[in-house]
Formats: structure tokens, sequence, C-alpha cells
């Protein structure tokens, strides 16, 4: 009974320390004159958008992309700690994909085990 008594009171004190240290309050709302300034922002730039030319905004639009992707990837390099090479990769698995087929009508059996065996020359 005590044993039980004991956990019991592990639990709760585990719950209540988690649920202390959950409460993040670092974010502040923003005040008035910092949502006037991203308003003003936002309008300026909504202006600066409406004057540019469709040629420019499809321009803008794909180096924003560029930009985001390479970002991305950078992020994943960093984070798997692996240097990924598309063309290795499409190379690699243009690769996979090629291989021995069974013959029609020979798959799971002791037969295509043979053929697959000597194809790749076991």
């Amino acid at each position: 009974m005590k044993k039980l008594l004991v956990a019991l009171c592990a639990s709760t004190f585990a719950l209540v320390g988690v649920a202390a240290f959950a409460d993040d309050s670092t974010m502040k709302p923003l005040t008035k004159m910092d949502t006037q300034e991203a308003r003003a922002a936002r309008e300026a730039a909504k202006a600066k958008w409406a004057k540019m030319t469709p040629e420019e905004q499809a321009a803008t639009k794909k180096a924003a992309a560029a930009k985001n992707r390479d970002s991305w990837t950078a992020i994943e390099q960093v984070s798997s700690g692996i240097d990924y090479d598309a063309k290795m990769g499409s190379k690699d698995a243009a690769a996979s994909k090629t291989g021995p087929a069974p013959a029609k009508g020979t798959l799971n059996t002791p037969e295509a085990d043979k053929v697959l065996k000597q194809q790749k020359g076991q």
C-alpha cells in the first residue's frame, strides 16, 4: 500500500512539473505601435506589388521560391549530416529498378529461384 502511495505521489509531482514547464509565456502580444507599423509595412508591400508588371511578379515569385528551396535544402543537409547528390540518387534508383525478372508464371517457385540464381551468376 505504501508503494502505491509513493508511486501516486511521484506521478503527481511529475505531472505538475511538466505542466509548470509547459507554460510558455515568452510570447508577448504586439503593442499598438508595433501593430500599426506592421500594417503600414504590409500596405507598402501591397502597393509595391500592385505597381509591378506580371513579368516582374513572376520573377519575384520565382526568386522567392528558389530562396525557400535553397534554405530548406541547407537545413535538411545540416540536420541529417549527409551530403545528398541528386544525380547519384537518380543513378542508384535507375540501377535498382533494373534486375533479373523471373519468367511469367514461375514466380515464387523453385524453378524461378534457379533461374534467378543463374541470371545472377550464382
